[in-house]
């Protein structure tokens, strides 16, 4: 098969330069490149991400009869053809995988700028020691 051009650590690359800044007050904002959003727009646009992320996982499921094409027969031309869809239904398959790896990372981004994975690592700690602390 041909190699798809942007290969899927393309996103991680470009973006691994690229930071988040929420911006609610005038003094926050800085000379650092990246993108800059009120925390209230940016947890508004991370649920949109997430949504649309969810959206193209599910397609993955629902296109995987365009690269699971079986041949009716064994002839040359049902052969080619088969692989000729069967191949176009890889390069879309990869197209979906990019589009989700490329949102997986603006996602973390977002979420690491708005402290999000620090309150979620803190509620787990919370609720261990509450399960600990329970009676026997």
């Amino acid at each position: 098969m041909t190699e798809q051009p942007g290969a899927p650590d393309d996103a991680e690359s470009t973006l691994g330069r690229a930071s988040f800044f929420t911006i609610d007050h005038p003094a926050d904002g800085g000379s650092a490149a990246g993108f800059r959003l009120s925390r209230e727009a940016m947890i508004a646009e991370l649920a949109n991400l997430e949504s649309l992320r969810d959206t193209i996982d599910r397609q993955v499921d629902t296109a995987r009869p365009m690269w699971s094409i079986l041949s009716p027969g064994q002839d040359p031309a049902s052969l080619r053809n088969t692989d000729a869809s069967n191949t176009s239904g890889d390069f879309y398959r990869g197209h979906l995988g990019r589009e989700s790896g490329y949102l997986s990372t603006v996602i973390q981004k977002m979420r690491a700028a708005l402290g999000l994975h620090e309150t979620t690592d803190q509620q787990a700690g919370t609720a261990v020691k509450q399960a600990g602390q329970g009676p026997v």
